[in-house]
């Protein structure tokens, strides 16, 4: 018999602008019982309760509890997507070490619009659940940055511009995510921008001279 496995999908996508406020609603009373319940605790009913909406009329655009959380993470890596396209487009021209700051403030400004629910979906959320999204969204910065560098050193061989900017991605993933999980005021006083910044400007200099 196969595994039994899980829909993750929204049952129907809102076409109607009120149907869009619906699917709003729901998705902000999820990510706030995430926060206040936890994810293990989390239920579809306390969803529809603080939303305001019958469970019935949660039924029609989410099957179950993954699929609302799973449309939290795919519009968080979204976020994080958007917000570092746009500054590698500002900064398009910019000197290096203006783009790169550029690049970390965007990293860590999109985390810290809900450290309390990236946390949540982070650290609670079955990786099963979590990690393809997380891997995607990791891979398509990777792809963003290393495009970006292509551009602005036509001489950086392929595989070169592909390892300097995994180095870059993941070391502010990795540090913005530890800031939101272990020090959330690091991520609000953006002393962990600067700290990070000290940390890939020497590195970025070195890598392309």
């Amino acid at each position: 018999m196969p595994a039994k496995t899980t829909r993750l999908s929204p049952r129907k996508e809102p076409v109607q602008a009120r149907s869009r406020l619906t699917v709003k609603a729901i998705l902000e009373a999820t990510a706030q019982v995430l926060v206040a319940s936890g994810y293990q605790s989390t239920t579809t009913d306390a969803v529809a309760k603080r939303a305001g909406v019958s469970i019935g009329t949660l039924y029609q655009y989410f099957p179950n509890k993954e699929s609302l959380v799973a449309a939290l993470i795919r519009d968080h890596v979204e976020l994080i997507l958007s917000t570092v396209g746009a500054a590698l487009e500002v900064h398009a021209d910019a000197p290096m070490e203006i783009a790169l700051r550029a690049i970390i403030h965007a990293g860590v400004e999109a985390h810290r619009i809900d450290p309390a629910l990236h946390k949540v979906l982070f650290e609670q959320v079955p990786r099963d659940k979590l990690l393809g999204k997380a891997l995607d969204a990791s891979s398509k910065l990777q792809g963003m940055i290393e495009e970006f560098l292509r551009r602005r050193a036509p001489g950086l061989s392929a595989s070169r511009a592909r390892m300097i900017a995994l180095v870059l991605e993941t070391s502010v993933e990795a540090l913005t995510h530890r800031a939101v999980v272990e020090a959330p005021d690091w991520l609000r006083s953006g002393e962990i921008e600067k700290e990070t910044v000290k940390l890939l400007q020497p590195y970025l200099s070195a890598a392309l001279g």
